[in-house]
């Protein structure tokens, strides 16, 4: 008798605890949520092109920029021409956001190996973004930029 006594308020609540808490739904992001993703997502994607001697990395530069800093194509360019590997970590450490511009602070670790030798470098760099719509597109570099690198270890080599 006792042991019914335990068992049917056991199995009662067994039973409508599971309907009770539910399931959680459908999550909606918020607008800021959704606009640091996708500067996440432009960081690795810009990452991924030059990794890949993609010259449409030359796409997420505004046309302003690459006209005033022609070394940026001029030096990405020669990165892809001279390595055969380049492997980079991207860390993002700071996103600031002014209305459509955005600041986002990263510091990286490169490799970057031709037919006779492997370079290892690292610095932090300030992309200067504006989001213009659905595209982000660099407007400037602050700091140690790791494209057009070959430049740098060019200066550095005896």
């Amino acid at each position: 008798m006792k042991f019914t006594r335990l068992i049917i308020p056991s199995l009662i609540i067994f039973l409508i605890l599971p309907s009770i808490t539910g399931c959680g739904g459908k999550v909606i992001l918020t607008e800021e949520a959704v606009r640091t993703r996708k500067i996440y997502d432009f960081v690795y994607e810009l990452k991924d092109l030059y990794e890949q001697h993609d010259e449409q990395i030359l796409s997420k530069f505004s046309q302003e920029y690459i006209k005033d800093a022609s070394w940026i194509r001029e030096g990405v360019l020669e990165d892809f021409k001279r390595f055969n590997t380049i492997s980079m970590s991207i860390f993002i450490d700071r996103i600031e956001t002014f209305k459509e511009n955005v600041h986002i602070s990263i510091h990286w670790n490169g490799t970057w190996k031709d037919d006779k030798k492997t370079y290892i470098e690292g610095g932090s760099v300030v992309l200067l973004t504006s989001n213009a719509g659905d595209t982000i597109q660099i407007t400037g570099l602050k700091g140690d930029s790791p494209f057009g690198i070959s430049k740098k270890f060019n200066s550095s080599e005896p």
